[in-house]
C-alpha cells in the first residue's frame, strides 16, 4: 500500500474522518511523530515473519550444532547455538521429544508456540550486527506449557545469547 494510502487509513482509524492538519505529517519508521490531538503515533517496522530462509533443515548443520555448538538453559527450554559467519539469516529449528509427549498433536502445538515466541522476539538477535547463529530450541518440560511461560523463557535465552561475547 502506498504511503499516502497508509496516511489516510491511519487518519480514519484515529479521527474517523480526514483532517487537513494531519495531511502534512510524514510517516517515518523508527521515529516518534508530532502529537496529534493528544495521541503520539509510533510506527516501528519489525520484520516479524518466519520465512523458509530462516528454517534450519540441514542434517549436517544440525549434527555440527550438537557437536561444536554451545547451549543455554532456561526452564523449560534448552537453546543450542552455533555462531556462523557464512549465512545471511539466523537459522532456527524447534524440537519436542517424543519421549515426553507421545501425541503428535501435543508436540506440534508446543512447536507452534515456540515458533511464535521466537518469531515475535527475534528482533533481539537482529540487533547484533554481523553475528549470525544456527539455533535449536528444545522443549524439555514434561507437561503442556502455557504460552506466556514459553515466551518468557525464549526472551531470556535470546537476551542471554545477545549479551554473550563470542
Amino acid at each position: 500500500m502506498p504511503l499516502a494510502e497508509w496516511q489516510i487509513f491511519i487518519q480514519k482509524i484515529i479521527f474517523g474522518r480526514q483532517n487537513n492538519s494531519f495531511q502534512n505529517t510524514i510517516f517515518r519508521p523508527h521515529s516518534f511523530l508530532k502529537p496529534v490531538r493528544s495521541f503520539f503515533l509510533y510506527i516501528y517496522i519489525v520484520n516479524q515473519k518466519f520465512p523458509k530462509t530462516e528454517k534450519l533443515k540441514s542434517a549436517k548443520t544440525i549434527e555440527k550444532l550438537f557437536l561444536e555448538g554451545d547451549a543455554h538453559f532456561k526452564f523449560p527450554i534448552k537453546l543450542f547455538f552455533l555462531p556462523k559467519q557464512d549465512i545471511e539469516n539466523n537459522l532456527v529449528a524447534f524440537a519436542v521429544p517424543k519421549k515426553n509427549f507421545k501425541s503428535a498433536v501435543d508436540r506440534n502445538r508446543i512447536k507452534r508456540q515456540l515458533r511464535e515466541a521466537y518469531r515475535l522476539n527475534k528482533h533481539l538477535l537482529e540487533e547484533i550486527s554481523g553475528k549470525k547463529f544456527v539455533l535449536l530450541f528444545l522443549y524439555l518440560g514434561k507437561v503442556k506449557p502455557q504460552y506466556d511461560q514459553l515466551e518468557k523463557a525464549t526472551v531470556k535465552l535470546l537476551k542471554k545469547l545477545r549479551d554473550e561475547d563470542i
